[in-house]
């Protein structure tokens, strides 16, 4: 029987090749042949795995695969080869189902956000050198993410890179933008999902915001 918490997602041209797949039986499958559609659905939505079809990911262009390559950073994701009727894994499914149900779990006792008020220099995902950054304030932060205001308009934007300034390694968190918000005050509110986040980082964010 699937879990319906335990949805994964699966880049592939042939979703006919996984239907008796192991995982076809034991997880609801999200098919997606669209590299940008995949990115949306990785940010609408919270999958507890990822399964990538090497030929396509590499046959990818270069920037959205990086994009794509930033969700594997932070959930579990296992490898295929379509060469035959069945998909090649080249990733233990025991472990990779395994670590599916354990990131769904973790999911699901994800913590309240936490208010806060820390300024953050924001810059598109282009300039991760920051070199044209964007001034904005953090409001909230919980385990994965975080909401910010600014007042310059980067609704035509999925991901961007954040300088959080109150953090001792201060290098920028790549990020994806879930939901946007306008306010009174003319400011643009949004809020993302870190994809790549060094340890420090986010062990810092813990030990003094979420944890405190």
């Amino acid at each position: 029987m699937h879990n319906l918490n335990n949805q994964i997602i699966v880049y592939t041209d042939n979703p006919e090749s996984y239907r008796s797949t192991l995982l076809n039986s034991l997880t609801d499958i999200n098919y997606c042949s669209c590299p940008e559609q995949l990115c949306d659905e990785m940010l609408e939505k919270e999958y507890s795995g990822l399964v990538l079809d090497i030929h396509k990911i590499m046959k990818t262009p270069c920037c959205i695969r990086n994009r794509i390559l930033s969700f594997s950073d932070n959930m579990p994701t296992m490898r295929t080869l379509e060469k035959t009727n069945k998909p090649i894994f080249l990733d233990s499914h025991e472990d990779f189902l395994c670590n599916c149900q354990s990131n769904c779990c973790a999911e699901q006792k994800d913590s309240c956000s936490i208010n806060v008020s820390i300024p953050v220099e924001i810059s598109l995902d282009n300039d991760p050198a920051m070199a044209k950054g964007i001034h904005g304030t953090i409001h909230h932060i919980f385990d994965h993410g975080c909401s910010f205001h600014t007042k310059t308009n980067l609704s035509e934007h999925n991901f961007l890179y954040l300088k959080i300034y109150e953090l001792r390694n201060q290098l920028p968190i790549y990020v994806g933008v879930c939901s946007r918000q306008n306010s009174s005050d003319f400011s643009c509110g949004y809020k993302v999902k870190f994809l790549r986040i060094k340890n420090d980082q986010k062990q810092e964010m813990n030990e003094k915001f979420i944890l405190s």
